[in-house]
């Protein structure tokens, strides 16, 4: 099964959200030891961590915190663009590696705090949804997802599914005599979750894929959210 986006596509699109979107429970990898060194300042490397071993993979995102100096009060998030046993490789979300101004000094960086949490579970659930709506299926050549002629195509509407779930996620903890007080948090990510619900309807109801040449009569007929099969 191919899933359509990643955690840095939702980043790139709720970034001030990412982090408080994403449960704390689906915490990969974290550490205070990191370092950045003054010849290669995109690359975090800790002794405490083995990033291999613990599953990262590039398109997660890291978020560093400390020192707060380099960071702000809010911390970075930036794209793992490579993963060996004890680093990463990071670069400014949605830009290629090496683009854009280094995460640490000319001269490097000590004790950097650093969290890498993912919504991969969430990735996979909405890629699935989108998989069972629109009839793509592995076990049947030429609906695969990998006969799509763009499975990008499907990226954006998975990016705001998890969005839409997220924020209605959010929404229903702050749930309570509070949550009729406008300005609570309840309130905003229940406004956040229905802005993102209308863009998701607007987007499913346009998304018609496109099959590669290993299935001419699908591909002869647009697939839409509408579309229906009949057999007999």
């Amino acid at each position: 099964m191919i899933v359509y986006a990643t955690d840095e596509d939702i980043a790139l699109r709720a970034s001030s959200d990412f982090s408080a979107l994403c449960p704390r429970d689906q915490l990969l990898a974290s550490g205070t030891d990191g370092v950045f060194s003054a010849s290669d300042p995109w690359t975090l490397t800790s002794t405490s961590v083995d990033f291999n071993a613990f599953g990262l993979v590039p398109g997660q995102v890291a978020r560093l915190s400390k020192p707060s100096s380099n960071f702000g009060p809010n911390g970075e998030l930036l794209a793992i663009q490579a993963v060996s046993p004890g680093a990463i490789t990071l670069r400014r979300k949605g830009q290629a590696a090496g683009v854009g101004q280094p995460p640490a000094p000319p001269g490097g960086l000590t004790s950097v705090e650093f969290t890498v949490r993912s919504l991969g579970p969430q990735i996979q659930l909405a890629s699935y949804d989108l998989d069972r709506r629109f009839g793509i299926d592995d076990a049947i050549a030429g609906r695969r997802s990998v006969d799509l002629y763009d499975p990008q195509q499907l990226r954006e509407a998975v990016v705001l599914t998890v969005l839409y779930k997220q924020y209605l996620d959010q929404s229903r903890q702050f749930a309570g005599p509070i949550a009729d007080q406008a300005g609570t948090p309840g309130d905003v990510y229940s406004a956040k979750a229905r802005i993102v619900k209308s863009e998701l309807d607007e987007v499913l109801d346009r998304l018609a894929l496109r099959w590669n040449e290993a299935d001419v009569a699908a591909r002869s007929i647009a697939t839409t959210r509408f579309s229906t099969r009949i057999s007999r």
